[in-house]
């Protein structure tokens, strides 16, 4: 029909010349857009693109696509996002495949160009093979005009032949309309109506019908068929393509055009979808990868490879072929359905069949071998290793040569090969085992020409193995009618071994099988096919006989022959063929042919005769009698390894011949050729010195310093010195070899480099590979050996020659010992060269350090790789502790805190345990090389994504040795039970490992692993961690196993509780008399049976499905169950921690303590640091919110009581809101806590803790709040009184003020000279203020009085006591600003100072007593003339000293002369002025009070220092503490002679019994000072009370009177500058005229300033009142900031976080500044030191100075001066009133409103200020005002930037130094033996039952005690001495000596683990060689004995120990 136009005017649109339905049809369609209103916007449909398309739908798309984005208007990102909305869901994942990455990234012509290559795909169509097989053939025609006929009906696979019209030259071929409309997505047309669907269903046909054409042959569009030439297969011409399965599978081909989709997008479209395209050509799967991502999950193709994976690593042989899960078959189904609806067919029985045959499902699902074969070329070269060792296993052919895949060359997997080990038969009977690769042996090989009718295969299977095991792949396999895309040309092989006992086998000789897949005159496989015949012994060719009339494809392939390869024919026949008389000359002239070359004909095979086709078991025999004919005729056999160079001249690649593994081989092979060249006896001695005799030798030693079991008399420290000795002369021995060349040790060490190479990597496995070939080569002989005598041993009767042959024996096993030689001896050899430098330090050479470092971190990284860590050396049994620790903390660095869940497997040796390992997670546990595993190797690998609901990331595989072992001998018993409590300790669960169901055989191994959870049961009666097992039966059967299930469980739970008493009784606890009493232990649950790992007899068994299946389901049991409760996590760190207490108890047989300890201590300190973060918020948030509420007390005028009401129910209701957090947070943490088992036992007690400190912080800050009101009212009550005298102060400075300008006329006086005048005028208004009657508190005086009241009775003693106290004081000052000064640089350190104090000690005191007597005749010249001490005393005083400084100077040289003659100035004027030194009681004068400063200066003097010194305040502050006497005055030095009336006997005893109490009563002097507000004499009373309670606590102690005196007054010393500073304070407090000169000098003198500038009103109240707001700032960031420093220090500085870290920090900064008298205070007086250490951290972090830039104290400080300063700029400027004459009180009033929370600002202070001003414009005066507020915050920030830490300190009571003070000093308690702290955080711990504990014990020496006869310090620790049975005597016992061990009954709140073992730490070890005299000088004992190896421990060593 002609084309028609549209009738509407203007548009252009025409149709096409088409039928008139479709013409009428587009113009109803076209009709609808002239339809809609001119006002509505036309809608324009998107196009779509299907995956289905072809190019002649490309142009219309195109065009549409265009019209599409004109009409959107759409550009840019937009566009690319809607053409790619266009593709249906797989051409989108067919462009994801072909570009890569993300579309939205691409460009849309990058898109548009993509799917016009995409729409290439042709349908490809099925037919039956039959019918091909059986079209006549027209010789005589071309190739092009062969074409034949077929019907497809349904798309269904189906096909009939069809009539044609001309019969003698083609075959039709109809096909329905259906197989068409298959390919129309039902997206093209599902917004379409019914008539556009029909036309355009019409149109996508005729072009698809089209696109069939062929040769010119039209088709018939009307018939009811559309009419396809077909194109005539020929196998050598045919443009189709036939896959090779197929034509073996009797079914359907599918066959395609041959330009339809090209073999290489074929390839890459599978890999695809298998999800491995990026593993190809990238970094490849690694054995890490796939242990991650492996699983049974198949719910997607590409879940496949990971599926595959999984089943081969757990040895289950049915994984390479059971793909296909039925999801994923659903999923096919559906992408089928998408495509197009399926016809239904006519007959039932079509559909049924067709149904089975569906061509389109076969080819969309992946061929088993095409999957296996992506997995080899994906995997990394270490991973093919491991999946052909599992083939292998599984008796699965393995890829020899993997075809040309994606363009690149062939492959052969040599390298792959080389680990698989099988056992082959020697020419003398004698079997050994080796590799696969390198063994000569016989190859035969299979392939095919043509399609032949039987599975060639499966005809190989039936050779192999009489099970039918499926070795090689074939198409009775599951899912062995899928399509093959990769696979076609592989070469597989397979090894044949004869069974060792039968008789009547086929082949008699170990044979490899190589198969070919695919057709072997196939041009594509070409390359394989001649490699295949080059290296084959024999070869087997099977052929159709309708092949057999082409002689020459026979010829062809046995040109490629060797000289003595051997041809076996075997012809096969379909079973449709008639085998006529034509077939049979065929044949004949085929075999007349092959016999004229030379083939017998006995190597002619058929498997068919006259009666059809041969018995399988019949043709089997036949082909196997020709291969051993054909094979005896063979000159020579070669290796699969020399097959390999034939691969070069191929251009086939081997995976071998890359430049790493090629490099690394090299190296390896010196390596070997060098150990070779020294023999092969001794291996071990010769190459691996370090770990034979001497770390041997020193194993035991340690041991044995440790358990100490061959002491004998000799005494403790000298047998500990020997064994030191023994073991350092061991270490030297080592490091001397580590020194001396070693060939192999060396080159091991320089081929190791970090971080770790795939280069490495290589090395390592190929010097595994021929370490293992050496052991393989050696132990066989060796063992039979041993064999041998075992037997004469059990054979033999008489008991002397039982003697001599059990010697012999002994001798052949340290020999087979000897021999056993792998990787893993390599590695122990590095590990001791590493312990043993690291224990000779510097005695190393730097080269040999340097080399050693790096080690642990490759071990790490090697472990990330899957190499397995040796924890415990095999020979030794010993752990390299070091080596293992350093690994360990190399492994936390790059794994973090990732938690580690630790699995263990026990049981008898050979019983199979590493291979269920390996089994269970595909590891590399050595059970091969004819080793088994010796010592305990851990493996790490990641947590399977499977299992990503378990709370682990890692799992730590731990293998050990067997039990039983018969090598061990007599040691076998101790042995094992060290390895079994190891291995439960250190796993979270143990399988065990029974081999059989009858245990009986097993009861001693079961003992000793009931010993070990025995132990663990003791360890956890507190902590609630009970270990579990799992055990497992091996070589089970199913079906015994479930008839004897019932019986043998209860069997083996009576066998359990039997052995659970007998070891009850051995480990003393008796109570113990069930199994489940040690674990929760589940018989139903708990107990597996496994079948035998082999299924059938070896050598060709497989392993057990079974097997596999059976320790599938213990893994589950695992990973979703055992795990998943698992409440406690551990860390490398922690196992690290873990291992480390576990051997020291196995060391000490003392395990349960040691274990049980750590432990707890690890826990307790966690809880600690959380409830120590708990209680910090709580007290911050306290301080936060009474800060805040500070300034609305200070604020208020009136009704201050209901405000203190209402602040206390405030402060109760936030507490206890915070309360409640803190609470909800506690309880988390026991919750959700790792270690919450481990926590339990303490919740109560933290809850209780948590609960007290809610209780005391509330009432303390109720407290606050009262005496902040009582402050409050004292404040409104001075002011009312001063109200007067302010208003008219106010008035006289605006006259002064106009006066000065008047009288300066033009010359106007400077601001300095302003503030002179006023100051002048200001201090005559002061005198006229009144003031009540101050209290005349002197606390000196009243101090004197109460003790003069106390001892009326002794008064001359007092008066004694008092001078030499002040003497002594003032002589200790003198002596420290000495020191201080004379270490000049001729002195290398203050020790220098000791020395030389030794040597002119007379001539300084001399010079000291001196001056002391001379300042002491100044003050009695004075008294004696009754004059006051005044200004001239001082002045005598100044004089004296600087005449003793120079005195000094001749003695000693000093760094600064100065500041020293400062010190002594200001010592000896504290001298004069305190009244304690008695020498007259002076009166003060009239009108004047006796006042003396906080430090005890008399001002008189102090003026004199002030204007004598110029540095005097600097001076001044740094020796402020000396001068407070606190640390002098505490350190009371208790003498027995003078203050006891005790006997010599019991001296000391009593000393060491009272010392800690006088101590303990200085730290509750300072609780007291602390308290108190004000002084009174009642403190005074109280310590005098205190002194004598402390007193009656010591009924047996008869003191002196001088004790009580003398302690008393060095308490009121030590308390007074405390009482004098807080009584100072209390009275300013009250002094009215300070408080006025306080709160208004700044404000008077502005307002002064203000009147004499003229300032205009606005600008005169905005000067007056910034400088009062700021003043209020600076007030307000002084209370606030000592909290926010706390923070920030206990955030960032990390030595005072917890009392732990604080006390390692102290100890490390004591060994810098290396001074006996900081080590002497840190014994004496811990609080003291801690104190000064705190303080110095502090300063360090908060007051240095950085370069350029404000410290951290300052730059805290502004950030709140700047924040407050903003706010309340921003309330200044907040929105005013309108202006009236009440606007500015207005605002006044809202001003305070707005900043009464946040600043000290009372209204009546704002609205006095405020008086006289007329604010004229309140915007003006804002303005100005916030300017003003903003630019003070700079003198603000000055301020503070001057602060020193004194300031902060003098600023209020709560600073940074005590917030921080009571956060991290903790208990404050020593051990009482040696003075070690307590280390745990809580004050009070020992009320909630946790007990003291020390993070480590001192030598006794430090704890003053000695021996009692030699009167030597004591060396020994607390630890040693209570585990053994020394005594002690103490006061607390009275005099009376008592056993170390049962300490509990004198000091029952410590916690003393006994351990011999343990000595003193190098810390203290070193500190005891150092200062042995200094310390028995000062403890009044004899010099210790010091071993001689303490002398050898470094300052380094000492400062390391501190780490550990």
């Amino acid at each position: 029909m002609p084309s028609i136009k549209c009738p509407v005017p203007g548009c252009g649109y025409v149709t096409e010349d088409l039928d008139v339905a479709v013409v009428a049809a587009l113009l109803t369609l076209h009709n609808n857009v002239h339809s809609s209103p001119s006002t509505a916007k036309v809608e324009v449909k998107r196009p779509c693109i299907l995956a289905a398309s072809t190019r002649e739908n490309w142009p219309s798309f195109k065009s549409r696509w265009s019209e599409y984005v004109d009409a959107t208007k759409i550009t840019g990102q937009e566009k690319v996002e809607q053409l790619l909305e266009c593709c249906d869901e797989q051409l989108r994942r067919d462009l994801t495949t072909s570009l890569g990455g993300a579309l939205t990234d691409k460009t849309e012509e990058e898109l548009l160009a993509a799917i016009e290559r995409l729409l290439v795909h042709e349908k490809r169509l099925t037919v039956p093979r039959e019918s091909l097989h059986n079209l006549p053939r027209d010789s005589g025609a071309s190739s092009d005009e062969q074409t034949g006929a077929l019907t497809q009906t349904d798309n269904k696979g189906e096909a009939e032949p069809e009539k044609d019209e001309k019969p003698q030259n083609h075959h039709d071929m109809k096909v329905t309309q259906g197989v068409i409309e298959r390919n129309i997505s039902h997206k093209e047309v599902q917004n379409k109506d019914n008539s556009l669907l029909e036309i355009e269903r019409k149109d996508v046909l005729e072009k698809k019908i089209s696109r069939m054409e062929v040769a010119g042959q039209k088709l018939d569009k009307n018939s009811g068929g559309i009419e396809v030439c077909k194109h005539f297969v020929d196998s050598s011409d045919s443009d189709m393509e036939v896959s090779e399965e197929d034509t073996e599978s009797g079914g359907f081909m599918v066959i395609h055009k041959a330009d339809d989709v090209s073999p290489l997008e074929k390839q890459e479209e599978l890999l695809g979808k298998l999800g491995l395209s990026k593993y190809v050509k990238g970094e490849k799967i690694s054995l890490l990868d796939v242990v991650t991502q492996s699983s049974g999950k198949r719910d997607l193709m590409s879940d496949i490879p990971w599926h595959v994976f999984s089943k081969i690593l757990m040895l289950d042989y049915r994984g390479r072929d059971d793909i296909i899960s039925p999801a994923i078959e659903n999923s096919l189904a559906t992408d089928q359905t998408i495509q197009g609806p399926k016809k239904k067919a006519t007959v039932d029985f079509e559909e049924m069949f067709a149904g089975d045959m569906d061509s389109t499902s076969l080819s969309s699902m992946p061929h088993p071998m095409d999957v296996l074969l992506a997995l080899f070329m994906c995997s990394s070269n270490f991973l093919r290793q491991i999946i052909c060792e599992k083939l292998f296993m599984c008796k699965l052919s393995i890829p020899l040569v993997i075809p040309s895949v994606l363009g690149e060359e062939p492959l052969s997997l040599l390298w792959s090969l080389r680990s698989t080990v099988a056992e082959f038969k020697l020419p003398s009977g004698d079997l050994y085992e080796t590799s696969v690769v390198t063994h000569p042996i016989p190859i035969v090989s299979c392939l095919r020409v043509g399609e032949i009718s039987r599975s060639k295969s499966k005809f190989l299977n039936e050779i192999l193995n009489d099970q039918s095991h499926p070795t090689f792949f074939h198409r009775d396999c599951q899912n062995g009618m899928n399509g093959r895309i990769l696979s076609e040309g592989v070469l597989e092989i397979a090894w044949y071994f004869p069974p060792k006992r039968h008789e009547n086998i086929d082949l008699s000789r170990d044979l490899a099988f190589v198969n070919l897949r695919g057709d072997g005159e196939s041009t594509r496989i070409a390359k394989s096919v001649e490699f295949l015949c080059k290296i084959s012994s024999v070869v087997i060719v099977m052929i159709d006989v309708n092949g057999t009339g082409h002689s020459d494809k026979i010829d062809s392939l046995t040109s490629k022959f060797s000289h003595d390869t051997q041809l076996i024919l075997l012809v096969t026949k379909q079973a449709s063929t008639k085998f006529d008389e034509t077939s049979k000359m065929r044949i004949k002239k085929l075999i007349d042919s092959l016999q004229c070359k030379g083939l017998p004909l006995e190597n002619i095979v058929f498997d068919f005769d006259a009666r059809g086709e041969k018995n399988i078991k019949h043709l089997k025999s036949k082909i196997s009698a020709l291969i051993n004919m054909n094979l005896a005729v063979r000159t020579e056999e070669v290796s699969i390894e020399e097959c390999m160079k034939l691969a070069d001249s191929l251009k086939i690649g081997v995976d071998e011949n890359t430049s790493e593994c090629s490099k690394s081989k090299k190296m390896a092979s010196s390596i070997i050729q060098g150990i070779c060249k020294r023999g092969m006896d001794n291996l071990k001695a010769k190459n691996m010195p370090l770990q034979c005799q001497p770390w041997q030798e020193w194993a035991e030693l340690h041991k044995e310093e440790h358990r100490r079991e061959r002491r004998g008399n000799d005494s403790m420290d000298s047998y500990m010195d020997k064994i030191a000795n023994d073991m350092r002369k061991l270490r030297q021995k080592q490091l001397r070899l580590i020194e001396n060349p070693n060939i192999a040790r060396d080159a091991f060490l320089d081929n190791l480099t970090d971080p770790v190479s795939e280069e490495i990597l290589y090395f390592l496995r190929w010097l595994k590979l021929h370490l293992d070939e050496i052991s393989r080569q050696t132990l066989p002989s060796l063992q039979k050996e041993c064999s041998q005598k075992w037997n004469k041993i059990r054979e033999c009767e008489d008991a002397t020659q039982r003697a001599a042959l059990q010697v012999e024996l002994d001798e052949s096993e340290k020999k087979l010992a000897e021999a056993s030689f792998g990787l893993e001896h390599f590695m122990r050899e590095i590990a001791q060269a590493y312990e043993s430098v690291q224990y000779m330090g510097n005695e190393a050479s730097a080269k040999t350090r340097e080399q050693m470092q790096c080690l642990p971190s490759i071990m790490a990284e090697l472990m990330l790789l899957g190499y397995p860590l040796e924890i415990m050396d095999g020979d030794a049994a010993h752990i390299p502790m070091k080596w293992v620790q350093a690994v360990l903390s190399q492994l936390t660095k790059r794994i973090g805190d990732k938690k580690i869940f630790v699995l263990s497997v026990l049981g008898i040796q050979s019983s199979g345990k590493s291979t269920l390992l390996n089994t269970m997670f595909g590891l590399q546990f050595a059970v091969a090389a004819g080793r088994c595993t010796r010592g305990v190797f851990a493996q790490l690998l990641p947590v399977c994504t499977e299992y990503s609901g378990t709370t682990y990331d890692y799992i730590l595989v731990v293998d050990t040795e067997g039990l039983r072992a018969a090598e061990l001998g007599k040691a076998k018993l101790q042995h094992d039970n060290e390895i079994a409590t190891l291995v439960i300790g250190l796993g979270d669960i143990t399988l065990v490992n029974v081999k059989g169901e009858n245990v009986s055989e097993m009861e001693d191994v079961l003992q000793i692993v009931v010993h070990a959870l025995l132990k663990m049961s003791l360890v956890n009666k507190n902590l609630k961690l009970q270990p579990s097992c799992i055990f497992i039966h091996q070589n089970v059967s199913a079906q015994d196993a479930s008839q004897k299930l019932r019986t043998g469980q209860q069997r083996f739970i009576e066998t359990l509780d039997k052995v659970t008493k007998a070891a009850g009784k051995q480990e003393d606890n008796p109570q113990y008399t069930r199994f489940r009493q040690l674990i929760n232990f589940d018989i139903n649950k708990d107990i597996f049976y496994i079948s035998d790992l082999w299924k059938g007899d070896p050598p060709m068994a497989p392993v057990n499905p079974g097997y596999s299946e059976n320790i599938n389901n213990v893994k589950q049991k695992l990973m979703t169950d055992v795990m998943k409760k698992r409440s406690f996590h551990l860390t490398a760190d922690k196992f690290c921690a873990r291992l480390k207490d576990l051997w020291n108890g196995i060391l000490d047989q003392n395990f349960v303590f040691s274990f049980k300890n750590s432990l707890e201590m690890d826990a307790y300190n966690s809880l600690e640091s959380e409830l120590s973060d708990i209680l910090w918020s709580m007290k911050s948030s306290a301080m936060e919110w009474f800060n805040s509420k500070r300034n609305l007390i200070s604020n208020r005028e009136s009704e201050l009581e209901k405000l203190s009401l209402d602040l206390t129910s405030e402060c109760r209701q936030h507490l206890d809101k915070v309360y409640q957090e803190a609470v909800k947070r506690l309880d988390n943490y026991f919750i959700t806590h790792e270690d919450r088992s481990f926590l339990e036992q303490w919740r109560a007690n933290s809850a209780l803790k948590l609960k007290a400190s809610y209780s005391n912080k509330a009432d303390s800050v109720i407290d606050n709040i009262r005496c902040e009101i009582e402050k409050r009212k004292i404040q409104i009550e001075q002011k009312k009184d001063m109200k007067a005298y302010i208003n008219r102060i106010m008035t006289e400075a605006q006259e002064l003020a106009e006066n000065l300008r008047l009288q300066e006329g033009k010359s106007k006086l400077s601001e300095e000279e302003l503030k002179d005048t006023f100051r002048e005028k200001w201090n005559e208004w002061l005198k006229t203020i009144p003031q009540k009657e101050k209290e005349d508190l002197n606390v000196v005086e009243q101090i004197n009085d109460t003790l003069e009241r106390v001892f009326v009775q002794d008064l001359p003693l007092l008066k004694k006591v008092q001078e030499e106290r002040c003497l002594e004081t003032a002589r200790e000052n003198c002596v420290k600003a000495i020191e201080t000064y004379a270490t000049d640089r001729i002195y290398l350190s203050r020790n220098g100072f000791w020395n030389m104090l030794s040597k002119d000690k007379d001539v300084i005191l001399k010079y000291l007593n001196e001056v002391i007597e001379n300042v002491k005749a100044v003050v009695r010249d004075k008294q004696d003339k009754k004059n006051q001490i005044n200004q001239e005393c001082a002045q005598k005083i100044i004089r004296c000293v600087r005449e003793t400084v120079k005195k000094l100077g001749s003695v000693l040289k000093c760094s600064n002369v100065n500041e020293l003659e400062i010190c002594l100035a200001i010592f000896l004027c504290q001298y004069a002025s305190h009244p304690y030194s008695r020498i007259s009681k002076l009166e003060p004068g009239p009108g004047k009070t006796y006042e003396v400063v906080a430090y005890g200066i008399l001002p008189a003097f102090e003026q004199v220092l002030l204007k004598t010194f110029t540095h005097y305040k600097e001076v001044m502050k740094r020796v402020k503490p000396e001068l407070m006497l606190q640390n002098s005055s505490r350190n009371f030095n208790f003498d027995i002679k003078k203050h006891t009336q005790m006997t010599k006997e019991k001296s000391k005893s009593v000393e060491q019994h009272v010392q800690p109490l006088i101590d303990n009563l200085f730290v509750d002097v300072q609780t007291i000072t602390d308290k108190v507000q004000c002084f009174s004499e009642h403190s005074i009373e109280e310590i005098i009370h205190m002194v004598v309670s402390m007193e009656s606590k010591c009924n047996d102690v008869s003191f002196t009177k001088t004790f009580r005196t003398e302690l008393i007054v060095y308490l009121c010393q030590f308390c007074l500058p405390k009482f004098c500073e807080k009584q100072k304070r209390y009275v300013e407090d009250r002094d009215q005229r300070l408080v006025y000169e306080r709160d208004n000098y700044g404000p008077c003198f502005e307002r002064f300033k203000n009147f004499y500038f003229k300032f205009t009103d606005e600008q005169a109240l905005a000067n007056v009142l910034s400088e009062r707001v700021a003043k209020a700032i600076e007030n307000a960031v002084n209370i606030d900031v000592a909290r926010t420093l706390a923070e920030d220090v206990r955030n960032n500085v990390s030595q005072l976080q917890l009392k732990p870290a604080f006390l390692k920090s102290v100890l490390s900064e004591l060994l810098e500044v290396d001074e006996f008298r900081e080590f002497h205070l840190y014994l004496s007086d811990l609080d003291e030191s801690l104190q000064k250490w705190l303080c110095y951290y502090i300063d360090r972090y908060l007051f240095t100075q950085q370069t350029n830039e404000p410290n951290r104290y300052t730059t805290i400080a502004s950030q709140k001066i700047e924040g407050l300063t903003s706010e309340v700029c921003n309330k200044i400027l907040a929105e005013a009133p309108t202006e009236d004459e009440n606007s500015f009180l207005m605002w006044i009033k809202d001003f305070h409103s707005r900043v009464k929370d946040i600043l000290t600002l009372p209204l009546e202070d704002l609205l006095s200020l405020s008086e006289g001003y007329n604010i004229v414009s309140l915007k003006t005066f804002t303005k100005s005002f916030s300017e003003i507020v903003q630019k003070s915050q700079n003198v603000i920030k000055d301020t503070f930037r001057n602060h020193t830490p004194a300031d902060h300190k003098d600023t209020q009571e709560d600073n940074v130094y005590n917030l921080i003070a009571a956060e991290c000093k903790g208990c404050t308690e020593r051990c009482p033996f040696c003075s070690a702290p307590c280390s745990l955080n809580t004050p009070g711990h020992t009320e909630g039952g946790v007990n003291h504990t020390a993070l480590e014990h001192y030598p006794e020496a430090c704890g003053r005690y000695r021996w009692k006869d030699s009167q030597k310090l004591v060396t020994e620790s607390c630890t040693m001495l209570v585990a053994g049975d020394a005594r002690f005597s103490c006061g607390a016992t009275n005099g009376q000596y008592h056993p170390y061990k049962d300490y509990k009954e004198i000091y029952p709140h410590w916690e003393i683990h006994g351990d011999l073992s343990v000595e003193a730490t190098p810390y203290w070890k070193w500190f005891l060689v150092q200062y042995e005299a200094q310390l028995a000088e000062v403890f009044e004992a004899e010099r210790p004995d010091i071993p001689s190896s303490w002398r050898r421990i470094t300052k380094d060593d000492a400062l390391n120990s501190l780490e550990k």
